[in-house]
């Protein structure tokens, strides 16, 4: 309906005129129709020998919100050497998930000193769980991480439970003890009873259950770190977000 009200704004044989096709672009680019707003930056261009220094822009910003990352990437070379544009190029890889090509870029400046560039770098940073790099650049949520220590969770695990006890996992952690515990007074009674192969098997799987546990509590450190590490990035998101719209 918004499109129809625009087209119906104006004469039919003034749609073509270039100041129309760019009103009518940037009224589909601020509707989020970038696929549309796409094409008719890119047919004003074609028209017009000096479009505003805001439309090669508009045209990266629509092809990264079209997941076009490579064509973004070309179409921001075009835009000449300048901090501007190793801005954009860092904010397209950072959109793309590539994060260390983003610190590359962006470290090309210098000292960033543009608020866009010093996110950029922050964020960057935090996405890899490099929270101390990150607030070099940003402002970090309070309080930071704290983690499970591995050395720590890999001595507790030598106790059958005892790493999932200190990640925090206590269910894990009293199943795991009763297995193991269960299969070591097997192989204890069976071997009281001279029962040899009974008590190999329940010493094997006992043997096999211990190193699962030894496995699983370094394991649920690592998960609880992991976890605490998501949480606090989505923190760290939402307070510095970055507005290249």
């Amino acid at each position: 309906m918004t499109l129809i009200a625009f087209l119906l704004c104006f004469p039919t044989d003034s749609l073509f005129a270039q100041d129309r096709i760019y009103l009518f672009a940037e009224h589909l680019y601020d509707e989020g129709d970038y696929p549309a707003a796409l094409a008719e930056f890119r047919r004003y261009v074609f028209l017009t020998d000096s479009p505003p220094a805001d439309v090669p822009e508009k045209i990266v910003r629509c092809l990264v919100a079209l997941e076009r990352y490579d064509e973004a990437r070309a179409e921001c070379g075009r835009l000449g050497p300048s901090t501007r544009r190793d801005i954009l190029t860092g904010w397209i890889y950072f959109m793309a998930g590539n994060y260390d090509s983003t610190l590359a870029v962006i470290g090309r400046i210098g000292p960033p000193p543009v608020a866009e560039a010093r996110k950029l770098m922050g964020l960057s940073y935090a996405e890899d769980y490099d929270f101390k790099n990150a607030g070099d650049y940003l402002i970090l949520p309070q309080p930071a991480p704290r983690y499970r220590s591995l050395w720590l969770g890999a001595g507790f695990s030598l106790i059958p439970g005892g790493g999932h006890f200190y990640a925090g996992k206590i269910d894990d952690g009293i199943y795991s003890m009763l297995i193991v515990g269960t299969a070591s007074l097997l192989a204890y009674y069976y071997h009281g009873r001279k029962e040899g192969l009974k008590f190999g098997l329940a010493l094997s799987a006992a043997a096999v259950f211990y190193a699962g546990s030894i496995y699983g509590g370094l394991n649920a450190c690592q998960n609880q770190n992991r976890f605490r590490n998501e949480r606090y990035l989505e923190q760290v998101r939402e307070e510095n977000l970055i507005n290249f719209k």
